[in-house]
């Protein structure tokens, strides 16, 4: 059973630095190695962190979705770990959001109502 899931990174480098864009590739070949498959990778661009985070004001945000099994995520977060050029990462699951587009049928859901299992069940 495969999940889709959102991995955030924030890079110390610009658009136009190199080194950005083989950290991006890097990430890319980390999940195409643990048996991922790239959907997409958008780039956010450089923003204003909200703190500084290794002395650094500012980073570069890169968004990549890939599906793969549930198991990859925490293997591709181990290996990222250990990458000190990363200022920041994060890896979400998309499938939530189906859910609550599906649940809502285009309405807003209360937080408490979004835990409740469907009565369709």
């Amino acid at each position: 059973m495969t999940g889709e899931y959102e991995l955030v990174v924030v890079t110390s480098g610009s658009e136009e630095d190199p080194s950005h864009k083989d950290q991006i590739e890097e990430v890319k070949k980390l999940i195409e190695t643990e048996k991922g498959e790239v959907l997409d990778i958008e780039e956010w661009g450089k923003k204003e962190l909200a703190y500084p985070i290794k002395k650094r004001t500012s980073g570069y945000y890169s968004v990549v979705s890939f599906r793969s099994d549930p198991a990859v995520p925490n293997k591709i977060s181990e290996k990222m770990r250990l990458k000190e050029e990363l200022l920041r990462y994060m890896i979400v699951k998309k499938e939530i959001e189906k859910v609550l587009k599906e649940k809502g049928k285009g309405k807003s859901i209360k937080a408490d109502e979004r835990l409740k299992p469907s009565k369709e069940v």
